[in-house]
């Protein structure tokens, strides 16, 4: 009997660090596409343009091309994307359950998708995504719906909605608690 629950043992140990090194790797993807977003540049090569130009981003090319492919397509929603990716590793490292995963990206969909048609309707022009805007080519797809209609009927009701829906939905995605950010201040 001892033998079996020494095994059990060593198998739930195991388990908890092979989850600790996900949550690990996720957090550390999550820095290392932060890092390739703040060192974008439109000169770099990408999918579309690989020329010989000199590589300014962090990661080299693969950074380049990563960080071209997510700015383009939701555009300045990428840093919360990368965020959300950062504190949902932290999140599974802490708590030691992967399903997190699943519900921080569903959340991550649907505050993108709100968050391009805030900033395509918002504050499109940009000097440094010149190309789609701010918003990428998703917001650009969905600003001509019917959700257009929907935002022009009352755009400062529209303006200050979408950004609470953001804030909210960022928040949930990395597992916001407010009862222990409040705790952690009262102990400083």
């Amino acid at each position: 009997m001892e033998i079996k629950k020494f095994i059990s043992n060593i198998g739930n140990f195991i388990i908890k660090r092979l989850i600790e090194l996900f949550g690990f790797i996720l957090s550390l993807l999550g820095i290392l596409l932060f890092a390739t977003l703040l060192t974008y540049s439109p000169q770099d090569p990408n999918f579309v343009f690989s020329n010989n130009n000199e590589i300014n981003n962090i990661l080299g090319f693969k950074g380049s091309v990563i960080s071209d492919f997510f700015l383009q397509s939701i555009g300045l929603i990428s840093f919360l994307v990368s965020l959300t990716i950062f504190f949902t590793g932290i999140n599974i490292i802490i708590t030691k359950k992967t399903l997190i995963i699943l519900e921080n990206l569903f959340f991550t969909v649907i505050y993108s998708i709100f968050g391009t048609l805030f900033l395509t309707f918002f504050y499109n022009s940009s000097f440094w995504l010149s190309v789609n805007g701010n918003g990428g080519f998703v917001g650009k797809f969905l600003s001509n719906s019917f959700i257009k209609s929907l935002i022009i009927f009352d755009e400062k009701i529209s303006y200050y909605l979408l950004i609470i829906i953001v804030l909210v939905l960022f928040l949930i995605s990395v597992n916001f608690n407010l009862k222990s950010f409040l705790n952690f201040f009262k102990k400083i």
